[in-house]
């Protein structure tokens, strides 16, 4: 018998499986696990809000528990990575079992099956009673069959792999101790919040409920029901401990792709980017009157929002790379593709990653944020992808992309705007800030224009020349400088403006193409962005 489960275990430690089939993989197993709880439970009328968050935050709860597990897993068999994630795939399918088996034991009886919420000494009576009573509520029998069989298949895989019965005995306690933190992970994030306003002990199940069941709003988004709210909360939460593992477990087993992936993210544009979803945000506290409000959930959906907008950019910019392979080889040798720091398949399923990241945690903030990071990613493939490429074209190309950088600032608005619309924002700001970023946005072609000369895209700097180019572009900028105390109708930013918008002219000029230069071309985005946000922070002193 041990040797046919070893032949087995083997079997499935050595399937060959890619990185794309294994995505799929996973997204089958959770979108037939709702359907089948849909099934059994006959297809109650629901709205879309309600299944969009049923599906986020099943599928980051099962998405932190793989990613939990792979470390136990790869401890308790001895073996690599890719085996791990084979073998706990194929023990995934164990998630399938709880509806039917709650649906066996309670026929038409109502139960429902998510959390078990307790106090710090409640909780530990649970864990050594298998999750306590009412077993109608919270965590079912369905659960507690699925978290037994998962606690004894990890034990017997350790000792089929070990032959040692300590070491089995160990993972499976380590394995039951990980299921029951998840299936009470609530109760725990109640006593870490809730420490801060009362005694550590005196928190209980109600406090739980309070936190996790009570409607309110986060920024724009109205829960009106114990189930979304809780559904919200919790996508968000998990949303933000899967992007953790993610990235610990790809610079841990593959830094080679974490550190090329780091790099070509580019920080400026990080900053850019994060820059345009604040300032939204910040507008739409400042023209209407959304509620500011720092609690767990703001910060943590705050941190959601920007991790869908910086995914947003980093997909685009795979996408671009895909496609300015020959620009690059010439003048950005150190882009991924270029130095083959990643196979071109595996980038771009990267891309196709941080494509659905952005949309998902978009989508759990504000379906308009989705919507305008969706039109993000269209805007990036017109602009990057043939047949149009429409980069080639120099005014097109700008405001393009300084279209796309306002439908970030936009998401940031919206999403915190309690009419979630634009009826708030003054149009003559936004018509500014578009302008603003158009015309600073060609800074970046400097850098490529060899490259860009060569492959016929036709940038500015590549019409005018770089010294001209220099000289137009630097006035523009200290043009945009100089009407911000007009467009925000403050006479006291007058003299920061001249200074600021002489700085950043003075920076722009003195642009080389020497690469050991403080003022290297490809340097010059970060030099002129700790100006302005030099700018933004003395605006905000003198206005604020």
């Amino acid at each position: 018998m041990k040797d046919f489960l070893s032949r087995f275990v083997r079997s499935l430690e050595n399937t060959k499986i890619t990185l794309p089939f294994f995505v799929m993989a996973f997204f089958a197993l959770i979108i037939t696990r709702l359907i089948i709880e849909n099934t059994l439970g006959l297809f109650q009328e629901r709205t879309f809000f309600f299944f969009f968050f049923e599906f986020t935050h099943a599928f980051l709860f099962f998405l932190c528990s793989f990613l939990l597990l792979i470390f136990l897993v790869r401890s308790a068999g001895a073996i690599n990575f890719q085996k791990t994630v084979n073998v706990l795939l194929f023990g995934f399918l164990i998630i399938l079992t709880p509806p039917f088996i709650d649906n066996a034991i309670f026929h038409n009886s109502h139960f429902w099956s998510f959390y078990a919420f307790d106090g710090f000494f409640g909780l530990l009576h649970r864990f050594v009673t298998l999750f306590g009573d009412n077993p109608d509520m919270g965590i079912t029998y369905g659960v507690r069959v699925e978290v037994v069989i998962v606690t004894l298949a990890l034990g017997l895989y350790t000792y089929i792999k070990s032959g040692c019965l300590k070491k089995a005995l160990i993972v499976s306690f380590l394995a039951y101790t990980l299921l029951f933190i998840l299936g009470t992970f609530p109760a725990w994030l109640t006593l870490g919040i809730l420490s801060f306003q009362k005694s550590f002990l005196a928190i209980n199940a109600n406090d739980v409920a309070g936190l996790f069941l009570t409607p309110e709003n986060i920024f724009a988004r109205n829960l009106t029901d114990f189930r979304s709210v809780l559904n919200v909360k919790m996508s968000i939460v998990y949303g933000i401990l899967a992007l953790m593992l993610t990235g610990f477990l790809l610079w841990r087993e593959y830094p080679k792709y974490f550190i090329a992936l780091w790099k070509n993210a580019r920080l400026t544009q990080l900053i850019y980017h994060a820059g345009l979803l604040f300032i939204g945000m910040a507008l739409a506290y400042l023209f209407t009157d959304a509620p500011l409000r720092f609690d767990f959930f703001h910060i943590i959906g705050a941190i959601a929002l920007l991790v869908a907008v910086e995914s947003a950019w980093i997909a685009s910019v795979i996408a671009n790379d895909c496609f300015d392979k020959n620009i690059d080889s010439v003048t950005n040798t150190d882009r991924p593709l270029i130095e083959n720091a990643i196979p071109e398949n595996l980038y771009k399923t990267f891309g196709v990653l941080f494509f659905i990241t952005s949309l998902l945690f978009s989508g759990i903030m504000s379906f308009s944020a989705m919507l305008l990071l969706l039109g993000y990613q269209a805007i990036a493939w017109l602009y990057s992808a043939p047949p149009l490429r429409l980069k080639r074209f120099p005014v097109i190309a700008t405001v393009l992309a300084a279209f796309a950088g306002i439908l970030v600032l936009i998401a940031g608005f919206l999403t915190v705007s309690p009419d979630d619309n634009l009826s708030n924002l003054p149009l003559p700001l936004l018509f500014y800030l578009f302008t603003a970023y158009a015309l600073c946005l060609p800074i970046k072609d400097f850098k490529d224009i060899v490259g860009d000369k060569k492959n016929k895209v036709y940038t500015i700097p590549v019409l005018l020349g770089a010294k001209k180019a220099q000289l137009f572009i630097g006035s523009l900028t200290f043009l945009l400088y100089a009407f911000s105390p007009i467009i925000l109708n403050a006479r006291v930013l007058f003299v920061p403006a001249l200074f600021f918008g002489s700085l950043a002219f003075w920076a722009i000029q003195k642009g080389t193409d020497a690469e050991d230069s403080f003022f290297a071309y490809r340097k010059l985005p970060g030099i002129t962005i700790p100006i302005l946000i030099a700018y933004g922070l003395v605006i905000v002193l003198l206005l604020f």
